[in-house]
């Protein structure tokens, strides 16, 4: 199987890429050009380096070729204030589609696009793939017109097309100023914690888990559309902060409720994964505990 990914050093596009190589697929890893985070890549077999950056994205099918899958990972402004930077998510947008438009002239069986529960905005009780989106930050309202946009595309060229909607994620390696990496790295030093009063409802996704997802919907036939990607244990988040203490045997003190919720509100994700165990018969494997303690071994 031949496979084009963008964002392949990304958190879990570097992920994606280092697994399916070791399954021997071909694949095509784009990155930008003078990345610094090739190392790992390059030690690999069975993988092609491309050096792109998003706004030279109309090139992709013309230097990769036809392929059986194209995986697109590839976001700028995924954190902080840059989630509501309309500029920046929109450009997002316009490079995501002028690379879909040119995987497909150039021949593609499966189009992959990693979306977000930003999608969705808030939402009281159960998310399923049926819930009405109403996203209320500029990542969220672009990574839904990307998704509606290759819909339309994909239909129109009789290309398969599956959107994996991740929920949390998390793994050794993540961006450090996520809330599991902060913790873990104050936990450590026995440091106080100030956190918001953590009473929503959340769940934690494990890396490895949410990539054997992605692989099953590259391999196999399947629905198109929107599959939610979470791991089920849903709890408190404040649960899982004490869990993470208890794991770490810190004497931090935390304190809940000193930092205020975002002026968008509290969110509560609960997301219903029915839809992907049954279509792909994919479970997440890995429990939080064993989650936290493979980001501390590392």
């Amino acid at each position: 199987m031949k496979v084009v990914v963008t964002g392949a050093t990304s958190f879990i596009g570097k992920q994606f890429v280092l697994s399916t190589v070791k399954k021997g697929w071909d694949i095509v890893a784009v990155v930008r050009k003078n990345s610094t985070k090739l190392s790992d890549l390059k030690r690999t077999s069975n993988l092609e380096i491309v050096e792109l950056d998003m706004d030279e994205y109309y090139q992709i099918g013309k230097l990769t070729g036809k392929c059986d899958c194209f995986v697109h990972f590839a976001w700028n402004g995924t954190r902080g204030e840059e989630r509501n930077n309309q500029v920046l998510q929109e450009t997002n947008y316009k490079n995501s589609i002028s690379a879909i438009k040119s995987i497909i002239q150039v021949g593609c069986g499966k189009i992959i696009t990693a979306g977000s529960q930003a999608e969705y905005g808030c939402c009281e009780g159960m998310i399923t793939e049926e819930t009405k989106c109403c996203p209320n930050t500029q990542y969220g309202i672009y990574k839904l017109k990307v998704f509606e946009r290759v819909k339309q595309l994909c239909e129109k060229n009789n290309v398969s097309y599956k959107e994996p909607r991740i929920f949390s994620l998390y793994g050794p390696g993540d961006y450090e100023k996520t809330l599991i990496m902060s913790l873990i790295d104050k936990m450590k030093k026995n440091e106080p914690c100030n956190l918001t009063q953590c009473v929503q409802m959340w769940e934690f996704l494990y890396f490895d888990d949410a990539v054997n997802a992605i692989i099953k919907l590259c391999e196999q036939d399947c629905p198109n559309g929107v599959y939610n990607l979470g791991s089920g244990d849903i709890r408190k988040l404040q649960e899982y902060v004490e869990e993470i203490k208890e794991i770490l045997r810190s004497s931090s003190q935390i304190n809940y409720g000193v930092v205020p919720y975002p002026e968008t509100g509290m969110v509560s994700i609960v997301p219903s994964i029915d839809r992907i165990k049954k279509e792909i018969s994919w479970k997440p494997c890995v429990s939080f505990e064993e989650g936290i303690k493979s980001i501390i071994a590392t």
